[in-house]
């Protein structure tokens, strides 16, 4: 198992990586920072919640008000002493060691200063951002959530637009959030019919530009649970809101669900993946509404839609991988995942591996802001996949081309299918 567990890394060393999922910062805006922005205490991902969660308990002292990199350092090690099981942390140790060249398994009185003042000086390198993006990780591309009215590097990045906009804390219904957005398009929404032709016509605008999806993270915020409100329903509450009169809970619901649905009409309507945040939330999220399940009608209803759900679904990873299981227009997406949890991650891949066509399985996406994130996120991901695969030969009764085929797959040939890569652009892209 051994041997095969290492050809597997190697297999997937090799292979150019698609980033399923990405928040990475620009190049030009990460080339932008000052020194102080990139350091230890910054270049960080989601401990910072569990970090959070500490502090906000009042259990040890946050970070911000330290006047010295050596006071942040203390009250950052007291954290760590709560914390240092988690794989939230344990991918920042994964980051320095490869890209950093930590040589240590943990931070320490004696190593963190050394670490801290390599950080500053790497980051500060001329090529840096291509050095690890395209050196060190080898993408293909990220497919990257562009926000509403901003641009993304096209030889990086992907785009996928992010929808929250439409529906989000009261929703377009708020006059606050319809101005900008009727500014920008230059016209007016009178009905419901004619905002949903501006969100079409905005849309459209992105996938002339080479947008492949849309995206939707909702159920941080809501459930995910949507039902097909009929326009003429909605039509009354959007002329309400048009009059000044403030939305009820419900009406925002409704109105909400109506869009949700309309979106994945459109998706339909103009071959755009369908990418929802489905799973893990942050602190104090409310947990059941994100459980992929409530999407059942939607995707029913909308067949050739091309569903692209999130975060392995976890905790509802075996949930998810029945409903991938069932409906062939639904990819499930490991993103986030290797760092949330890697032994969740194994167990869930390794069920999915069993009920799901392969092609169907994207293996990574880094989720990350930080580049050099994505690297140790990478790492665990290729380590997570390899243990499983290997122990899939060895009792399962999976072959080794079939797991060789698998591990090549997860990680560059099922994305780039799925989102439709041109491998000789994405191949010039990667080039520089």
């Amino acid at each position: 198992m051994g041997s095969f567990r290492q050809r597997l890394l190697d297999e997937m060393v090799d292979v150019p990586t698609v980033d399923c999922h990405s928040h990475t910062i620009l190049r030009r805006e990460y080339e932008a920072l000052a020194a102080e922005e990139r350091d230890l205490f910054t270049i960080t991902t989601y401990f910072r919640r569990d970090e959070g969660g500490i502090v906000e308990m009042g259990h040890e002292r946050s970070l911000k008000g330290a006047r010295s990199d050596e006071e942040r350092w203390q009250r950052l090690k007291r954290i760590i002493g709560r914390a240092q099981n988690v794989s939230y942390y344990r991918h920042n140790i994964a980051t320095y060691q490869g890209i950093f060249d930590f040589a240590d398994d943990d931070l320490t009185d004696d190593n963190w200063a050394a670490l801290n003042e390599r950080i500053k000086e790497w980051t500060a390198r001329p090529g840096w951002y291509d050095h690890v993006t395209r050196e060190k990780c080898d993408l293909v591309t990220q497919i990257r959530n562009v926000p509403w009215y901003e641009d993304w590097e096209p030889e990086y990045f992907t785009a996928t637009l992010r929808m929250e906009p439409a529906i989000r804390d009261g929703s377009l219904l708020a006059a606050e959030q319809r101005a900008p957005f009727e500014a920008h398009m230059n016209r007016e929404f009178s009905t419901v019919a004619a905002l949903k032709q501006g969100l079409a016509d905005y849309v459209d605008g992105y996938v002339r530009r080479g947008t492949i999806g849309i995206k939707l993270a909702h159920a941080y915020n809501r459930t995910l649970a949507t039902e097909d409100v009929p326009e003429a329903a909605v039509e009354a509450i959007w002329q309400r809101a048009l009059r000044g009169e403030a939305p009820a809970a419900a009406d925002v619901r409704a109105f909400q669900d109506h869009i949700i649905w309309w979106l994945a009409g459109l998706c339909t309507d103009a071959h755009l993946i369908f990418q929802i945040h489905t799973g893990m939330q942050g602190n104090w999220g409310h947990i059941p509404d994100s459980d992929p399940l409530h999407l059942l009608p939607m995707i029913r209803a909308h067949r050739n839609t091309r569903f692209d759900l999130f975060h392995a679904g976890y905790p509802y990873g075996r949930e998810l991988g029945v409903l991938g299981k069932h409906y062939p227009n639904v990819w499930l997406n490991m993103c986030w995942v290797y760092i949330i949890t890697m032994a969740g991650a194994r167990q869930i891949l390794s069920e999915w591996i069993d009920l799901v066509p392969h092609y169907r399985l994207l293996g990574f996406g880094s989720d990350v802001n930080w580049p050099e994130a994505i690297y140790g996120h990478l790492v665990m991901a290729r380590s997570c996949i390899a243990d499983v695969l290997a122990e899939k030969v060895e009792r399962d009764f999976l072959s080794k081309a079939a797991a060789l085929e698998l591990a090549r797959g997860l990680m560059h040939d099922s994305p780039m299918e799925f989102y439709g890569l041109d491998a000789t652009a994405a191949q010039a892209a990667a080039a520089g």
